[in-house]
């Protein structure tokens, strides 16, 4: 009888470890042409991080994360700043960090993170990995008919 509960009791821990692995390693998938706008809505889930600072920020293989846009000075009141292309903008009531890419590059495509400084522990993740792919090209190029037009 004990064998079949501590059979149960690590069966529920290795089927637990593995839904927490599948859902660390989820990452959301954007696909964009060049020209285009990227645009993610990243939650922070309560005031708890309302008047901490929150980044953008590009993750380089094998290296520390880029930061290409950051809010210093939340005020617990709506903030909007430009970095470039970039434009973070914090809506504290929504709990909410909306990023914006503007005029996408295929040099864009690779993995992003908003994250939440919350001192004394390192950044925070505040939703899944974004993976940009920008193609060269739109889509309505693509789409355009092959035949010759008469003149």
């Amino acid at each position: 009888m004990r064998r079949a509960w501590l059979r149960g009791l690590l069966w529920v821990l290795l089927v637990s470890e593995r839904q927490a692995a599948a859902e660390s390693s989820h990452v959301e998938q954007y696909k964009r042409a060049e020209g285009e706008t990227l645009e993610v809505k990243c939650p922070f889930g309560s005031d708890k991080y309302a008047y901490s600072k929150k980044a953008w920020q590009r993750l380089i293989d094998g290296g520390e994360p880029l930061t290409l846009a950051l809010i210093e000075k939340p005020s617990g009141k709506p903030i909007q700043v430009q970095a470039g292309r970039i434009t973070l903008e914090e809506i504290p009531d929504d709990f909410l960090l909306h990023v914006q890419m503007t005029n996408l590059q295929a040099e864009d495509s690779g993995l992003y993170q908003c994250v939440v400084y919350h001192p004394p522990v390192v950044p925070k993740m505040l939703f899944y990995p974004v993976r940009l792919v920008v193609t060269k090209g739109s889509l309505c190029s693509a789409l355009s008919s092959p035949w010759p037009v008469d003149s």
